[in-house]
């Protein structure tokens, strides 16, 4: 009966009833739920939000109550309730006799960002895919200090219907989105439209974001197969096929790490970074190749880099591991290298 509610409001008058004045702006966010945008940061900030219980209750005598238990001073239809600062409610109406009739959910929209972290310059809700197959994630983190949740999740297309669903997963801090009608062979020219609304008691946050399949895609690591002393850098097995029609580039660093410290390519410098869309590179012993891929035909984000380093084989580590003192080298060693001399001739 939502419906009843908002036809209700657009005839009331936007004017002061007493000292408090009438919410001026309000919206559904969905069957039953209300949301005042009004400027409720401000403490003691008081509005009169309108209420209708029901068409179908027109001139009857209605009580109204407060999370089911506050009964408030006034019965009707159609009623003012006082939400003050960030504090709403949900509103029920029930007949004299006490049989539940309906209810509105109060909410009240947030101006600031604080249910989830992030700041305006690097985002609140980020959102990435590694291939073209119309699928994608959306993440997020909540804050610490406030009890939140998902209330609601809007995702269209910017001029065709579309046919996109998303569903929020298990760890309540991302949702799995995907687009039933996205063609990876077309050129994508409609942007996606997301909107999350975001709940904490009776607080609503809006994000909104708009991309394209192709601003969002990033490519899982690549995988490396070693021939000889060439180094092959493969596609991951996730990227969309064919590899012609979704070519990749290559970021490739060299570094030389410490024996005992754990090489990291993201934090590691190197005088030469490369860039190529080449599969083959030339190994060099000692030192540590760092790759990350790129979609080749969009500026989109590269994915996590991945390491290789030419170990040294089990034959060729075998003196070296076995042969530490002048004993063990006249010992099992000398027995290998005569053995493989006669093996030569």
């Amino acid at each position: 009966m939502i419906f009843l509610l908002i036809g209700v409001l657009a005839v009331l008058p936007h004017a002061a009833v007493g000292s408090i004045k009438v919410a001026e702006s309000y919206w559904t966010l969905k069957a039953n739920e209300l949301v005042v945008d009004e400027d409720m940061d401000k403490y003691g900030t008081k509005v009169l939000v309108p209420l209708v219980c029901g068409e179908a209750f027109e001139g009857q005598k209605i009580i109204w109550k407060r999370e089911g238990r506050e009964e408030l001073p006034f019965q009707g239809n159609r009623v003012f309730v006082m939400v003050e600062e960030r504090q709403g409610g949900t509103y029920t109406c029930y007949s004299t006799e006490g049989n539940y009739l309906n209810h509105t959910l109060v909410l009240v929209q947030w101006r600031y960002r604080k249910i989830i972290k992030g700041t305006p310059e690097r985002g609140y809700v980020h959102c990435s895919t590694n291939n073209y197959s119309g699928f994608f994630q959306c993440f997020w983190t909540w804050d610490e200090s406030r009890s939140g949740k998902v209330a609601l999740i809007k995702i269209t297309r910017s001029h065709t219907a579309g046919n996109t669903s998303c569903n929020l997963d298990s760890n309540a801090g991302s949702i799995t989105c995907q687009d039933h009608a996205f063609c990876p062979y077309a050129e994508e020219i409609d942007h996606i439209n997301l909107t999350i609304y975001f709940r904490s008691n009776y607080v609503i946050e809006t994000y909104y974001l708009q991309f394209r399949i192709s601003d969002i895609v990033r490519p899982d690591m690549v995988r490396f197969k070693m021939k000889s002393n060439i180094l092959e850098l493969q596609y991951p097995k996730s990227w969309s096929t064919p590899f012609s029609y979704f070519p990749l580039r290559f970021q490739v660093k060299e570094i030389r790490c410490q024996k005992k410290r754990i090489c990291d390519c993201s934090n590691q410098r190197s005088s030469n970074v490369d860039l190529t869309q080449e599969q083959q590179w030339p190994l060099k012993k000692g030192v540590t190749v760092c790759v990350r891929a790129q979609d080749g035909l969009a500026n989109s984000s590269w994915g996590e880099w991945n390491q290789f380093k030419w170990q040294k084989t089990a034959q060729e580590m075998h003196c070296h591991k076995s042969c530490c003192n002048m004993e063990k080298w006249m010992g099992p060693c000398y027995r290998t290298l005569i053995s493989d001399k006669r093996s030569i001739y």
